[in-house]
């Protein structure tokens, strides 16, 4: 518990007093977190659905959740022959449910073996009992189990049920195992994913309440239009399913159904491991969704607090006809044949800047005078792109903030900070819990203007 203690969270964080409001306006002199090796999360929710608009909806905003909801959660996307999942213990029970069996339950032994080849469902437990199911029909699973109530998948343990999903792009092989679980069951696995074990209440109660925010807009958005809100990894945000970690329970439930909010509607909490010192903008870094319009995700004014951390300043050195290649599969892969036809690259340059100083486009050019230009978290995309027989590259840009130096054969970049930069930084809001600053200031450094909102 902190001074302003966690069950008593205001309605906005515009009725804080102006003693408060001084506060943070000195926070800048605050030293940061050096000493620390390992980061969060490299590019947290960065595919958001609301980085776009989808196709329509240009006003579309999402309002505060009414309700816990249940989120949809990706824990597994296989593909490809003899692609599978195995499913439960051999101590556990399961119940298996389709929508044509009208609430006839399948009972399992468990561990459960679930392939899907040549438009079938092979499901088959551990007696040998195969489960009829259509093909390509969607099922459910349960634990039957009264002490064993969560489903193993691989090597994690996800509470709720698990919906599994045919998928139509990859030779007709491949299938997603979908975890449905309630919000506030969900999130300890995501704080516990995304934050060192040893990092402060403050800090934990802040991410609590980012990621509240953030898997409720994106639940919001995708009701009705695909069959999962977020992915279990740093696509959206890294959920490692039922932890017994205490300090992440605790702070889930002190900030219990809390929200950003902004005008009556609810913010999404982007956040990221370390901005280097100086914030991105929703629009800029994430897309120019209406939903990232708004002052909250626009990025604090001056030098962040985590400028002393490890990741806050970074080099790497590139091969520079491998990077011409990344160049090139990423320019065919989204489409931009303006990139693909880049012969060596000969220069890459700042073209703008956001209102703090942070690159947001880059002029590259190469050695026949052939200029494009590119948004800062595509340039970041290109240079770290794989596929098309290009490994991943051993070290990635860890953010789309750098400087670049191309010299006979290398490219030399010169970075600040892990992830996109929008929202909170994770870095620096140790930094700011360190020096003692409770959650809500936290909140109101990182997403300025946000109100803290008790949704549920």
């Amino acid at each position: 518990m902190n001074e302003h203690g966690w069950w008593s969270l205001p309605n906005s964080i515009n009725d804080a007093s102006q003693t408060r409001r001084a506060f943070l306006a000195g926070l800048g002199a605050i030293v940061s977190v050096g000493a620390l090796v390992r980061c969060g999360s490299d590019e947290s929710s960065i595919e958001s659905p609301v980085a776009s608009d989808g196709g329509g909806s240009r006003r579309w905003r999402p309002a505060l959740p009414a309700a816990e909801p249940l989120m949809r959660v990706r824990v597994l996307r296989t593909g490809g022959p003899g692609a599978q999942a195995v499913i439960g213990t051999a101590t556990q029970w399961l119940a298996l449910e389709t929508a044509s069996t009208d609430g006839t339950e399948t009972v399992l032994r468990g561990p459960v073996i679930v392939r899907l080849d040549k438009l079938r469902w092979s499901v088959t437990d551990a007696n040998g009992l195969r489960a009829a199911v259509d093909a390509f029909e969607p099922f459910e699973m349960a634990s039957l189990t009264a002490d064993e109530r969560d489903l193993l998948v691989g090597k994690r343990v996800y509470p709720g049920r698990l919906r599994l999903i045919a998928r139509g792009d990859a030779g007709r092989d491949g299938f997603d195992v979908i975890s449905l679980v309630p919000m506030e069951t969900y999130l300890p696995g995501v704080v516990s994913a995304e934050l060192f074990s040893h990092w402060r209440p403050a800090t934990r109660a802040a991410q609590a309440i980012a990621a509240r925010s953030f898997a409720a807009s994106e639940h919001a958005w995708f009701g009705g239009r695909r069959e999962w809100d977020v992915t279990g990894t740093a696509h959206s945000q890294v959920y490692d399913g039922r932890v017994e970690d205490a300090p992440s329970h605790e702070a889930v439930e002190a900030t219990r159904g809390v929200v950003l909010g902004y005008d009556g509607q609810l913010v999404p909490g982007y956040y990221s491991s370390c901005c280097g010192g100086t914030a991105a903008s929703a629009i800029d870094a994430i897309g120019t969704s209406p939903v990232n319009d708004v002052p909250p995700l626009a990025g604090r004014v001056g030098q962040d607090v985590c400028t002393d951390a490890k990741v806050a300043r970074w080099t790497i050195d590139r091969s520079l006809g491998r990077l011409t290649r990344r160049f090139g599969a990423w320019g065919r892969h989204r489409g931009r044949q303006d990139v693909a036809d880049l012969a060596e690259l000969a220069a890459i340059e700042v073209l703008t800047r956001n209102d703090h100083g942070r690159p947001t486009r880059y002029r590259v050019t190469d050695v026949a005078a052939q200029q494009v230009e590119l948004s800062a978290e595509h340039l970041r995309a290109a240079a770290n792109f794989s596929g098309a027989s290009l490994e991943a590259p051993r070290q990635r840009l860890w953010s789309s903030h750098v400087s670049v130096t191309i010299r006979k054969d290398t490219a030399g970049f010169a970075g600040r900070g892990f992830g996109h930069g929008v929202g909170m930084c994770q870095y620096g809001a140790e930094s700011l819990a360190r020096a003692g600053t409770d959650h809500q200031d936290i909140l109101e450094w990182y997403y300025p203007g946000a109100d803290i909102v008790k949704s549920y």
